[in-house]
């Protein structure tokens, strides 16, 4: 009885330290990371006057916020209020790939994962303009994939959201211009 209890002690602490580990891991700000390589060297196509303001995607009901971030020593800035804009990549709707980015949360982009191709994304902007993006199709990656952040030659945006067990992998969505 008294190993039993002992063991029954040393399963929670060891239950309590891995849930604490996970935690940490989900709120952390470089779980969203990928490589920097393309997110760094990406030129942005014009620039715009207008930046985007809102993301609103009806068909899982997300209407959020979109602030802008960078890469700051290889650490993606992120947000818990909206999503982030990676003002390093194209405005939305210009010549290139857009990169917009959040966390896996319920009132963030965790609804993302239920997007599907032919679905609607629309992108409000500082000067009250309104722009609507056709998802073309949703993948699933490492994250160390990093070829999603690629510059393009249409016009495009990239969402992207973690997804997976334990927040393993990176649920994409890209999107173009309509």
């Amino acid at each position: 009885m008294k190993f039993l209890s002992k063991l029954l002690i040393f399963f929670g602490v060891l239950c309590l330290l891995t849930a604490g580990y996970y935690m940490w891991l989900r709120t952390s700000p470089t779980r969203l990371n990928f490589d920097t390589t393309y997110a760094q060297n990406q030129s942005v196509a014009a620039e715009s006057k207008a930046v985007p303001t809102r993301l609103i995607i009806g068909d899982v009901k997300v209407d959020l916020p979109v602030y802008a971030a960078s890469v700051v020593n290889n650490q993606w800035q992120t947000t818990t209020k909206g999503v982030s804009y990676l003002r390093s990549s194209p405005v939305p709707g210009e010549k290139g790939n857009s990169i917009i980015y959040g966390h896996n949360w319920l009132n963030l982009l965790g609804p993302l994962t239920a997007v599907r191709p032919g679905e609607k994304i629309e992108v409000d902007f500082s000067d009250n303009s309104h722009k609507t993006f056709v998802v073309e199709y949703t993948s699933i990656v490492n994250p160390n994939d990093a070829s999603i952040l690629a510059p393009s030659k249409d016009k495009r945006i990239t969402l992207y959201t973690c997804t997976g067990f334990l927040d393993s992998k990176r649920f994409v969505a890209v999107a173009t211009l309509q």
